[in-house]
């Protein structure tokens, strides 16, 4: 832990030893000269009201002298406070800064970091990495930012992995050291992973035979939301106790610095994100409805099959979630899970992120490359969108579920992969066969376990329960307590959702971040569910329908319905005026002033409403 010393917003602020004396210089210089100025002023205003006074004895002329040489003294006393304490703390700050390395190297840094004009996350941390890799000597490294709640977490940038895509690398660095960072808050400085006898254990570790490891937690109000994590696996002891100072201050720095450019929290994206707790990422699926229930059952029993499983489902029912949820909740958890977007990688460069290719296979192919086919072996991989599959590529795929086996591009020897294959579609696969565009055998290779995912709208009563899980997960991460009235949760479960599971955890994060005070209202929904609300609405319940739109019977019919509509009006004057004092928590006079009325007519309004103030 590093010691005792000023708030790194100091550190940050200054551009060097050397710059720092030349600021001092300055200051001194200017203080020299406004302090001359100053005196000769009140020597000039002084001598001017001698001349004034003369031989007389005017009271306010003397008063005035008085207080111009009381002003002099306190000028000078203002001087020797400036060069006696401030200049020489900073002299003394000068001084320690040039003596401390990690600050020297905190303060280049900062700097070159704050030269970033309208920063995104991604550009920041980039460069961040960039230039914590060259001034310790990492081989490389990633920023995370974290949801504990959830155990998600989503890489922002990553240098020397081959994607930032680290559910694609899982494997390849150890989630153990990423745990003990979150989950105690602290920094890690490790010389030699793989002889620490704390983790000497954990199999990532021995299996990759970790040496140097540096990280430190990115920490907001006191709650861990990142981290910054470097690695050196060819020397031992690659960092030492400044690269940890270094390290813990421009971890400070960049949680002040994003939240001041209010790009924090970070949102996090789908194909980034990894899960830190394989039992959490199991449990991610949310409900109690007979088709989710019967589904959590499907996923238990066939999570051990190596048989092949196509899960079908509109977009944004949670494809890629049940598929990792078979994927953890089997023996293969251990090895990696790889999620592969179809639709997202172009056609021509889809068959070499597959299967791979040799050196001198295309231009540019400079090194061989392992698809992810082979590098998910013993593990997972998931196809999502596999309908989006070249027709020929389609053909290659089907070769490989039947044999096992397949050719990286330019190969000539046949390379074997003992990975299980689950794939999704959002579209009607039987009608695209019928079509031509989708081989017919591919198709039963890979339907061998069909999984159908209901739509939102056939599970309604899951809403209330999703509602309150992404209320949860957001209100955390931006660390909020807020109030959902229980009309929201009608509304919510009224409503279609046309984008599904994901269509609604978009827009719950959007009411969370745009909440402007302690609660959640109705009229805080997007209109398009506050219309289709409305449009429910039947006129022949409305308590004003009948009493407006049919004449009345006779003159005392007419009468009952004046006092009628007189009763509605007065019950809605009520409950708007409720609503404004629990919004005005309580005060009674600012109820009013919103309201544009009396606070005595307001009281008489609502005269026995215990819940008001005075």
């Amino acid at each position: 832990m590093c010691s005792s010393r000023p708030s790194w917003i100091l550190v940050a602020m200054k551009l060097g030893a050397d710059r720092i004396r030349s600021l001092i210089d300055a200051f001194t210089s200017l203080l020299e000269r406004e302090s001359g100025a100053s005196r000769e002023v009140i020597s000039s205003l002084l001598e001017t009201i001698q001349v004034l006074q003369g031989g007389s004895s005017d009271r306010r002329l003397q008063r005035m002298a008085a207080q111009l040489k009381g002003l002099e003294e306190r000028l000078d006393l203002l001087d020797r406070m400036a060069r006696q304490d401030f200049l020489d703390a900073i002299r003394r700050e000068a001084e320690r800064l040039a003596e401390n390395k990690a600050d020297i190297r905190a303060s280049r840094v900062m700097t070159s970091l704050a030269r970033i004009p309208a920063p995104s996350v991604k550009l920041f941390c980039e460069r961040l990495l960039d230039s914590l890799i060259e001034t310790t000597g990492a081989e490389r490294g990633f920023v995370l930012f974290y949801l504990p709640e959830s155990s998600e977490a989503d890489c922002i940038a990553a240098r020397n992995f081959q994607t930032r895509n680290l559910s694609l690398e899982e494997y390849s660095f150890s989630r153990s050291l990423l745990r003990e960072v979150f989950e105690r808050g602290e920094p890690l400085l490790l010389d030699d992973a793989s002889a620490d006898s704390r983790f000497a254990t954990q199999m990532s570790i021995v299996r990759l035979d970790l040496k140097s490891v540096l990280a430190a937690p990115l920490k907001q109000s006191g709650r861990t939301v990142g981290a910054l994590y470097l690695e050196n696996n060819h020397l031992a002891r690659a960092f030492d106790e400044d690269d940890l100072q270094l390290i813990e201050s421009l971890a400070e720095f960049t949680v002040f610095y994003l939240s001041h450019a209010r790009v924090l929290p970070v949102v996090f994206e789908t194909d980034t994100k990894l899960f830190l707790d394989s039992s959490k990422a199991a449990r991610e699926i949310i409900g109690k409805s007979p088709k989710i229930l019967a589904l959590l059952d499907m996923v238990d029993r066939i999570a051990d099959s190596p048989a092949t499983v196509l899960i079908e489902g509109e977009s944004g029912t949670g494809k890629e979630l049940v598929a990792r949820s078979l994927h953890y909740r089997s023996a293969r958890r251990q090895c990696p899970f790889i999620a592969i977007n179809c639709a997202a990688i172009p056609e021509n460069l889809l068959e070499s992120e597959l299967f791979g290719y040799e050196k001198g296979a295309f231009t540019g192919a400079t090194a061989r490359y392992t698809g992810q086919i082979e590098q998910a072996s013993r593990g997972t991989i998931f196809l999502d969108e596999v309908s989006e599959l070249a027709y020929p590529l389609q053909a290659k795929l089907l070769r490989f579920l039947q044999s096992g086996e397949f050719r990286r591009l330019g190969g000539k020897t046949t390379v074997k992969a003992d990975a299980r294959v689950v794939a999704a579609t959002s579209k009607d696969l039987k009608a695209m066969i019928a079509e031509g565009k989708f081989q017919e055998a591919l198709y039963y290779r890979l339907n061998v376990i069909p999984v159908l995912l209901p739509p939102l709208r056939q599970r309604r009563e899951d809403i209330p329960l999703l509602a309150d899980h992404f209320f949860d997960k957001f209100c955390a991460m931006y660390g909020r307590e807020l109030f959902v009235e229980p009309e929201v949760y009608e509304r919510l479960s009224e409503y279609d959702f046309p984008g599904n599971v994901r269509e609604m955890e978009n827009l719950i994060h959007r009411l969370v971040a745009l909440a402007s005070g302690n609660s959640i209202r109705i009229g805080d929904l997007p209109s398009e569910i506050l219309q289709m609300a409305s449009r429910r609405i039947s006129l022949e319940q409305d308590p004003l329908f009948q009493l407006l739109h049919t004449p009345p019977a006779d003159l005392e019919d007419l009468r009952n319905r004046k006092e009628q509509i007189k009763r509605v009006v007065a019950e809605q004057e009520r409950r708007l005026a409720e609503r404004v004092i629990e919004e005005s928590d309580g005060n009674l006079t600012e109820a009013a002033r919103r309201l544009g009325m009396h606070r005595i007519t307001l009281h008489n309004m609502v005269k026995g409403n215990k819940k008001t103030k005075r």
